[in-house]
């Protein structure tokens, strides 16, 4: 009869580097979004809302017609993240917040009803790179929801856009996208981050985020019909967001094209969605994200000591 040696013998192989783990994280993240059909039809319709502008575009440049809602940046702000304007709750406001749910409300509670933690932290995994691998993953898959169409559009009109602008406007805009695109998805991926890591079920992490959205917009709404002032707007998650995203874009004169003789222009200004500038909604939102990761790394800490 043989003998097998069965003592335990220390593994003496090369760890890989920190990055490499992280990165190893967020590509196995990235990938299971994509297997569920209902998120696919929501990526879908967040794209189909820019192949209609760029329908639009194509006919307004084909028939040589000026559209004023097409020039600058407003069809960013107007025809796309905020559509449609002066609405709390835009059409794509309500794509990314089902998608953070979708995909977000999982990443941590997965791991916990399956008491995964002990197999991460055994694996010279910190805290730090679970905690990045799991954030950067929900924003880099959000990411590709809002800055991907963005840069479609902006590739589009700069294909057909009518409007003469030089390097620098362009380039300017491009940024703008860019920004506007993290302001909407970093904070949101910390909260949803913090909803995950406070219980074992994905469905109450789901809902408390879909709860923290429309319970703001609706409390902000009914202090304003109450109080009858326009400061309760700060309290919508959704005017925060929107309000930061369109003080990201530079505001330039309308061309000769949409102003008539002795008139004014054609395309009016687009007042502000709160009245506060920008320190307060941005004081607000690095708040809330500072919070949530803290919530996520007191969480982690905690269950660690358990397992």
């Amino acid at each position: 009869m043989a003998i097998y040696d069965q003592s335990y013998t220390p593994w003496t192989g090369t760890y890989t580097s920190r990055g490499a783990r992280i990165r190893a994280m967020i590509a196995m993240e990235l990938a299971q979004p994509f297997k569920n059909v209902w998120v696919l039809v929501s990526v879908l319709l967040a794209f189909s809302l820019v192949i209609g502008w760029l329908l639009i575009l194509f006919i307004a440049g084909s028939s040589q017609v000026p559209l004023p809602f097409a020039f600058g940046n407003r069809i960013y702000r107007d025809g796309f993240y905020n559509f449609p304007t002066g609405s709390s709750f835009t059409l794509f406001s309500m794509i990314l917040m089902a998608l953070s749910a979708t995909v977000g409300a999982s990443l941590i509670s997965r791991d916990l009803r399956h008491r995964a933690l002990l197999m991460y932290f055994s694996r010279s995994i910190t805290r730090v790179d679970y905690m990045l691998g799991k954030f950067l993953s929900l924003v880099l898959f959000l990411l590709i929801v809002t800055l991907g169409p963005g840069l479609l559009l902006f590739i589009g009109q700069l294909g057909m856009s009518q409007e003469r602008l030089t390097f620098v406007q362009r380039m300017g805009d491009l940024g703008s996208i860019t920004l506007h695109s993290l302001i909407l998805t970093v904070p949101a991926s910390a909260l949803v981050l913090a909803f995950s890591s406070m219980t074992k079920r994905t469905y109450l992490a789901a809902i408390l985020w879909a709860s923290f959205y429309f319970i703001s917009a609706s409390t902000s709404e009914a202090l304003r019909f109450t109080l009858r002032s326009d400061w309760p707007k700060i309290l919508a998650w959704t005017n925060v967001t929107a309000h930061l995203g369109d003080l990201c874009y530079a505001v330039r004169p309308p061309p000769d094209t949409l102003r008539l003789p002795g008139a004014k222009s054609l395309l009016p200004a687009t007042p502000p969605i709160l009245d506060c500038g920008w320190l307060p909604p941005l004081l607000m939102l690095t708040g809330l994200t500072v919070l949530s990761l803290l919530v996520v790394w007191r969480r982690l800490r905690s269950l660690e000591g358990e397992e």
